[in-house]
């Protein structure tokens, strides 16, 4: 599966690196620039399929770098977000002149990951070509008590096409299983409430759930002295697979791909 493509044009290069690797695990390409001129030209050269573009550069500003790309009818369709620090009193005045400028979409620093990422997936969604044959997304549960676990993988779920349902604990995941019918479930192990384990046992008992594949995640592994207790608990507990915690992309999509070919 070809990755998206993200330009980043950015002269702060702490700011630059924290960006690219949310960016990054959220299964984004991103391409990273220091100045206006060479943001011009690697847009034009690369046409990517999203611009992050920072008002404030070494030489030409964002939001003429911004009009210069969205007055080109080649590349006037790439959408792009301006991001710049600026003093409170000012944001709505800069905002005004990021529209004026033709931007379509603008982000004060810091920037909040989660709006970040949620302004991308907006973006992206509204510029992608509509399929010839409408296909139904795959549907993923994920049950987990870690907020910031939850919303993290949601939003790369999302970012990858897949419809996705979320869950703080076994109970609630169990009720949600049976409602939304989902075609893939992920379920951490250790939850307040019901563990993982025991969710996952009383799932396949339920002749409604238990065809759906259920991966365990968890990082409970890591305090076996043999790691690969986990897996087997997971298997005696009738899982269909196990992942260790902290979960990169590229495995996460591994596995659902692995799971929902034969779906």
């Amino acid at each position: 599966m070809k990755k998206t493509k993200i330009l980043f044009v950015e002269d702060d290069p702490d700011f630059s690196e924290a960006s690219k690797t949310i960016l990054e695990q959220a299964g984004y390409e991103v391409i990273q620039v220091s100045n206006g001129k060479a943001g011009l030209e690697r847009a034009k050269k690369g046409k990517p399929d999203l611009i992050l573009l920072d008002v404030i550069l070494p030489d030409i500003d964002g939001f003429s770098v911004c009009r210069e790309l969205k007055e080109d009818p080649n590349y006037s369709s790439i959408p792009i977000i301006l991001v710049t620090a600026i003093g409170a009193t000012e944001a709505s005045y800069a905002e005004h002149i990021a529209k004026e400028h033709k931007a379509d979409c603008y982000l004060a620093k810091p920037v909040d990951s989660k709006k970040m990422l949620e302004a991308i997936n907006d973006l992206l969604a509204k510029t992608r070509p509509a399929p010839k044959e409408e296909r139904k997304k795959a549907k993923i549960l994920l049950i987990d008590d870690d907020d910031d676990f939850l919303e993290a993988t949601r939003q790369i779920l999302i970012a990858h096409q897949y419809d996705v349902v979320t869950a703080k604990d076994g109970d609630e995941g169990i009720a949600k299983a049976k409602h939304e019918n989902p075609d893939l479930i992920f379920l951490d192990v250790i939850m307040s409430g019901k563990d993982g384990f025991t969710v996952c046992y009383e799932l396949r008992k339920i002749a409604q759930t238990r065809p759906i594949p259920i991966v365990m995640l968890t990082a409970v592994g890591q305090q076996f002295s043999k790691p690969e207790y986990g897996v087997d608990i997971a298997i005696d507990h009738l899982a269909d697979d196990y992942i260790d915690k902290p979960i990169d992309t590229p495995t996460l999509l591994r596995k659902i791909e692995k799971h929902l070919l034969f779906r």
